[in-house]
C-alpha cells in the first residue's frame, strides 16, 4: 500500500505540472481567440505554480497577453507589465525561437503605446507624466535595441525632441539638456523650437558657447525664422560684444531701409546701447563711442519718425532721447561751483538744456496726441510709454513757466492711476 500510495503521489505532481502547462497553452489558444480575460487568468494561474512560474514560455506568453491588453486598452502602465515580463522571459531564454521571430513587432507595439500616452500627456499639459511616459518608451526602444534578436526599432528624433521639451517643462533642466540636444543632433527638423528652447537652456545654463552655437544652428536649419536673428542679437547684447551686435543690427537696416518696425527697433537698441543700465535701471558709465552711438540712434529715429508721422512710440523715444541729454547737460550745470553759474561754460550748457528740451517738444506732443487718441484701447506696455511722456512734459511746461498745461498734464496723469 505504502508503494502504490507513493507511485500515486508522483502521478499526481506529474500531472499537475502537466495541468499548469496546459494552462501556458489555454492561455495562447484563448489570446488567438481574443478572450483577454481568460487568457489572463489562465497566464496568472500558471505564474502561481512551482512547475511552471519560472519558465521563460511562461512569462512570454504572459508578455504576449499583456501587450494584447495594453495595444486594446491604449494603457502605458499595461505596456509597462508587458515589457517587464517580456524581459524576464528573455534574462530566463535569451534565444527563445518564438521571441526572435515576434519580438520586434511586440517591442515597437509597448514602444508605441507608451510613447503615444506620452503624447497624450503632452497634449493635456501634464508634463511629469509625459516626461516619464516618454522616458519609459525609449528605455524600451533601449533595451531591445542592446539584444541580438534579429532587429533594431529606429530612433524617433521627433519623440526624443518631445522627451526634452516634456522635460523642460517638468523643470528637470538636465534632462532637458541632454534630450534637446540629442534631438539637435540627430538634425530634427520639425520645430524650429528645439533651438528656441536649447538656446534659452544653454543662456539659463551660463554656457555662452553652447547658447551661441545653437543659435547658429538654428538660422541654419530654419534660415526664414526671424526668432533666431533676434535671438543672436540678444546673445551680443548680454555678452556685452556690442561690435558684433551692431554690425548685425546695421545689416538687418541696410536690409530692410523702408521698413518702420525694423528702424524703430535699431533705434532703440543703439540708444541702449550708447546709455547702459545695470539689473535695478542705475546708470553705468558711458561707452567710449557714446557720440557716435547717439549720432546712429538720433537717425534712426528721425527715419523711424519719417516712416510712421503718428507712432506715438517713435516720438517719444525720439523725444526722450533729447530730453535725457537735455538732463545731463543740467546735471552737469548744476554740479559747477556757484562762483561759476554765471561763466560762459555755465551759459553754454544752459543754452544747451533749453535748446534741446524745445526740440524734444514737439516729439513729446504728438506723443501725447496719439496715446490720447486710442483712449481706453490702451495697452499695458503703452500706458508706462505714455506716462513717461507725460512726466516729461509736465516738467518742459513748468520750466517754460506754461502753468495751464502743467495743469492739463497732471489731469491725464491722474487718470492712468
Amino acid at each position: 500500500m505504502k508503494k502504490l500510495l507513493v507511485s500515486f503521489l508522483f502521478c499526481s505532481a506529474g500531472f499537475a505540472a502537466v495541468a499548469q502547462r496546459g494552462k501556458v497553452n489555454s492561455a495562447e489558444d484563448a489570446l488567438k481567440n481574443q478572450d483577454l480575460a481568460k487568457a489572463k487568468a489562465d497566464i496568472d494561474e500558471a505564474l502561481q505554480h512551482e512547475k511552471t512560474k519560472d519558465d521563460a514560455k511562461t512569462w512570454f506568453v504572459k508578455g504576449k497577453v499583456l501587450e494584447a491588453m495594453a495595444t486594446k486598452d491604449k494603457s502605458a502602465a499595461l505596456a509597462q507589465e508587458a515589457f517587464q515580463a517580456y524581459k524576464t522571459a528573455l534574462d530566463k531564454n535569451a534565444k527563445m525561437p518564438e521571441a526572435l521571430l515576434t519580438m520586434n513587432q511586440s517591442m515597437y507595439n509597448l514602444y508605441a503605446t507608451i510613447g503615444n500616452a506620452g503624447y497624450a500627456n503632452l497634449n493635456d499639459q501634464k508634463w511629469d507624466s509625459a516626461y516619464t511616459n516618454f522616458k519609459s518608451a525609449f528605455e524600451v526602444a533601449d533595451y531591445y535595441n542592446s539584444k541580438d534578436l534579429g532587429g533594431k526599432l529606429p530612433t524617433d528624433t521627433s519623440m526624443t525632441f518631445y522627451l526634452g521639451y516634456a522635460a523642460q517643462q517638468a523643470g528637470q533642466k538636465e534632462a532637458a539638456l541632454q534630450y534637446l540636444q540629442k534631438a539637435a543632433d540627430l538634425q530634427f527638423k520639425g520645430e524650429p523650437a528645439l533651438y528656441v528652447i536649447l538656446a534659452q537652456a544653454y543662456e539659463e545654463k551660463g554656457d555662452n558657447a553652447g547658447w551661441l552655437k545653437t543659435i547658429e544652428e538654428g538660422k541654419k536649419v530654419f534660415p526664414k525664422d526671424k526668432r533666431f536673428n533676434d535671438m543672436e542679437m540678444i546673445y551680443y547684447s548680454k555678452t556685452g560684444k556690442t561690435a558684433e551686435l551692431l554690425t548685425m543690427l546695421e545689416k538687418k537696416v541696410e536690409e530692410n531701409p523702408n521698413d518702420f518696425q525694423t528702424q524703430l527697433d535699431y533705434a532703440i537698441r543703439v540708444d541702449n546701447m550708447a546709455n547702459p543700465r545695470d539689473e535695478q535701471g542705475n546708470d553705468l558709465p558711458k561707452p567710449d563711442n557714446y557720440e557716435e552711438l547717439m549720432n546712429k540712434a538720433e537717425a534712426a529715429y528721425k527715419k523711424s519718425v519719417e516712416l510712421n508721422a503718428t507712432d506715438p512710440t517713435a516720438n517719444f523715444q525720439l523725444g526722450a532721447l533729447y530730453f535725457n541729454r537735455a538732463v545731463g547737460f543740467n546735471k552737469q550745470l548744476n554740479e559747477l561751483p556757484s562762483k561759476e553759474q554765471s561763466s560762459p561754460k555755465a551759459k553754454e550748457l544752459q543754452t544747451k538744456v533749453e535748446g534741446l528740451m524745445n526740440t524734444a517738444l514737439p516729439y513729446f506732443e504728438k506723443a501725447d496726441a496719439s496715446f490720447t487718441a486710442k483712449g481706453a484701447g490702451l495697452e499695458a506696455g503703452d500706458k508706462q510709454t505714455f506716462e513717461s511722456c507725460l512726466y516729461a512734459l509736465q516738467k518742459i511746461y513748468a520750466i517754460k513757466n506754461q502753468n495751464d498745461k502743467v495743469e492739463e498734464v497732471k489731469k491725464k496723469l491722474d487718470g492712468l492711476k
